[in-house]
C-alpha cells in the first residue's frame, strides 16, 4: 500500500495540542477587557436586566448574608463584548450574560510554536467545568473556550446564530452539545479535538461545514442537513468512532481529507445525484469501509480518494470518470470489479432490452430505489406479465411505468390476450394498451396510482379488469373507450379516487357496474355519476 502523504495543513487541522495552532484575525473594534477580581460591594451590573436570564444561583431575593455568600462564590468576572459580560463562580460555572455578540478573541504567542487565547477567563481554564450562555447572546466568539479541557457541559441559547472559529477547540471533556436551530455558522475547527464529544447536531440552516469543524471528535454517526452545500477539508477527519454518515443531495462538494482516517466508518448514505466534487483523499484511510457508491453527478474525483481503504470490496464509479494515474484505489487489495476497479452505472435515459421487454432508466439509483419504464414488449406473446424488478449492470431496478412506444406501435397487438401488471408499476401511460384487439383480461397493479387517457381504448374483447391497488387516484378520460365487452370495472381496494380523478373516465365504454370497497360505496356513487364520469353506472361493493 502506498503511504499517505500527510500535509502540514492536515496536521494543523487534526492535531490536538494544549496550545492553539495558529491565530486568526482579532476583532479590532474593541480591545480585550482585563479580568476583574470581585470585591465585596455593589457593582453597577444593572446595565442589563437579567431577570429572565438563566442564573447559576437560586432565583430569589438575597438577604444580606446571602449577598455576601453569593459574592464570595464568584471567582472572577468582566466584559466579553459591547453588551456581554462573564462571571466565573468557584464551582466552575462560567456564565455569559447580556445581549448581542461575544467578542472574537485571538491568540498570543507564549513559546516558539505555541499560542494561547486572549479570552479573559483563560487563566482560569482548568477550573471551568460548565458554560451557561444566556438567551440574548447571539454569537460565541472565536477562541472563546479553546483548551478549556475540563468543560463537561455547555448550555447554548435558542437565539444563538454563530459559533466562531475554534470556539470549543480541544475541550476534551465535552461529551455532547445541542446546537440551537438558528445557528447558521459553525467556524473553522469549532469543535476540533473535542475527543470525548460523542453527540452533536448540525442545524438545518448551516450552509457550510467549515474546515476541520468536527475533526478528531468521538461522534459515532451524523446526518448532514439539506441546507448544507459544502463540506470543507478535514471537517470530520480522524473521527475514529464515526460509523455512519448521511449526506443529502444538496451537498455539491466534499473537501479534501474530509473523512480522512475515519477508521470505523462503514456506512455512507449518499444520493445517486447531487454531489459534483470529491477532494483528494476524501475517504483515505477509512479501513472499515467495504462499499462505496459514488454519485453519477461527480465530475471531479480527487487523487487517492480511497487510498488505504484496506477493506474496500466494491466501488461504484461512473465509467465517465477518468481514473488513470490518480491513485484512486491505491492500497485497496480487496477491491473487486472491472478494470480499473469499478462497476459501471446505468445513466438516466439509458435504454436496454431484456427478456422480451425494452426499458429506459428513469432513475439510476443503486441502493434499491432505481426505476425503469417499459417502452415496448414482445408483440408475439398471448400473455404478458410485467416484472416487479429487472436486473441491469448488476443493479436491480423497480419497473414503475408502462409507456407506449409510438414509433414502433408495439402495443397495437393482435395476439395479446392477458396482461398482469407488476406490483411496482405506479402508472400506465396514455394509450399504452390501446387497440389490443384480442385483449381479454387485465389484473394486478397493487401499487397503481394512474391509468392514462385512452390507456385501454379500443380493446373490444376486454371482459375482465380487476386492479388490486389501494392507491389508485386517477382513471384518465376515455380510458375504456370502445370496450363494449367490459361490463364490470373492479377496483375493490382503492380508497383514493376523487371526482376529478374519474372525470370522463368511462365515456363510450360498455361498463355498467363499478365494484368498490364497501366503505366507499356511498362516496363513489357521488363521483361515478353520468355527468362526471361520462357513463351511467351502478356502484356496488
Amino acid at each position: 500500500m502506498k503511504h499517505l502523504k500527510v500535509t502540514s495543513a492536515l496536521l494543523a487541522a487534526i492535531m490536538c495540542v494544549t496550545m492553539v495552532m495558529a491565530p486568526v484575525a482579532a476583532d479590532e473594534t474593541e480591545a480585550p477587557s482585563e479580568t476583574q477580581t470581585v470585591e465585596v460591594g455593589d457593582e453597577k451590573d444593572a446595565e442589563e436586566s437579567e431577570e429572565n436570564e438563566p442564573d447559576v444561583t437560586e432565583d430569589r431575593p438575597l438577604e444580606a448574608d446571602d449577598q455576601n455568600e453569593a459574592l464570595d462564590a464568584v471567582l472572577a468576572k468582566g466584559k466579553c463584548g459591547k453588551k456581554v459580560k462573564w462571571t466565573l463562580d468557584k464551582k466552575g460555572t462560567l456564565k455569559i450574560t447580556g445581549k448581542g455578540a461575544m467578542k472574537n478573541y485571538t491568540t498570543e504567542k507564549v513559546g516558539e510554536d505555541s499560542y494561547v487565547s486572549t479570552a479573559p477567563w483563560i487563566k482560569y481554564a482548568s477550573k471551568i467545568k460548565k458554560v451557561v450562555v444566556s438567551k440574548k447572546v447571539t454569537t460565541i466568539g472565536a477562541y472563546a473556550f479553546c483548551n478549556c479541557t475540563n468543560i463537561t457541559s455547555v448550555s447554548l441559547p435558542k437565539k444563538l446564530k454563530a459559533i466562531n472559529d475554534e470556539a470549543f477547540y480541544n475541550c476534551a471533556g465535552l461529551k455532547s452539545v445541542s446546537v440551537p436551530k438558528k445557528v447558521k455558522t459553525i467556524g473553522i475547527s469549532a469543535f476540533a479535538c473535542c475527543t470525548s464529544l460523542a453527540k452533536i447536531n448540525i442545524p438545518n440552516g448551516v450552509k457550510t461545514i467549515s474546515r476541520a469543524a468536527f475533526a478528531k471528535t468521538a461522534i459515532t454517526g451524523i446526518s448532514i442537513p439539506k441546507s448544507v452545500k459544502t463540506i470543507e477539508p478535514y471537517a470530520f477527519s480522524e473521527c475514529d468512532k464515526l460509523k455512519s454518515i448521511t449526506i443529502p443531495a444538496t451537498v455539491k462538494e466534499l473537501g479534501h481529507g474530509v473523512f480522512y482516517k475515519c477508521t470505523s466508518l462503514v456506512t455512507v448514505n449518499i444520493p445517486i445525484a447531487g454531489l459534483s466534487t470529491m477532494g483528494e483523499r476524501a475517504f483515505a484511510g477509512c479501513t472499515s469501509l467495504t462499499s462505496f457508491k459514488t454519485p453519477l453527478t461527480v465530475t471531479t474525483l480527487g487523487s487517492f480518494a480511497f487510498d488505504g481503504c484496506t477493506s474496500l470490496e466494491e466501488a461504484w464509479i461512473s465509467s465517465k470518470l477518468d481514473l488513470a494515474s490518480t491513485g484512486t484505489f491505491n492500497g485497496c487489495p480487496n477491491l473487486k470489479g472491472g478494470n480499473p476497479y469499478h462497476y459501471d452505472y446505468a445513466d438516466q435515459g439509458e435504454s436496454f432490452k431484456k427478456d422480451g421487454f425494452e426499458y429506459v432508466v428513469t432513475f439510476p439509483e443503486i441502493n434499491g430505489n432505481g426505476t425503469v419504464s417499459v417502452t415496448a414488449y414482445s408483440p408475439n406473446e398471448e400473455q404478458i406479465v410485467f416484472p416487479n424488478v429487472v436486473v441491469y449492470k448488476d443493479v436491480s431496478y423497480k419497473v414503475t411505468r408502462i409507456e407506449r412506444n409510438e414509433a414502433q406501435g408495439a402495443y397495437d397487438n393482435k395476439v395479446l390476450k392477458s396482461v398482469v401488471i407488476g406490483s411496482n408499476v405506479t402508472s400506465i401511460a396514455n394509450k399504452a394498451f390501446g387497440s389490443c384487439i384480442v385483449l381479454e383480461s387485465v389484473t394486478g397493479g397493487s401499487k397503481l396510482t394512474t391509468i392514462g387517457r385512452e390507456a385501454f381504448a379500443n380493446c373490444p374483447m376486454l371482459k375482465v379488469f380487476n386492479i388490486s391497488s389501494k392507491t389508485l387516484k386517477k382513471i384518465g378520460p376515455y380510458a375504456f373507450n370502445g370496450d363494449d365487452a367490459l361490463k364490470t370495472l373492479q377496483i375493490k381496494k382503492t380508497t383514493k379516487l376523487t371526482k376529478s380523478g374519474v372525470k370522463d373516465s368511462l365515456c363510450e365504454s360498455g361498463i355498467k357496474t363499478v365494484k368498490v370497497k364497501k366503505s366507499k360505496v356511498k362516496k363513489y356513487k357521488k363521483i361515478f355519476k353520468k355527468k362526471n364520469c361520462g357513463k351511467k353506472v351502478k356502484v356496488k361493493k
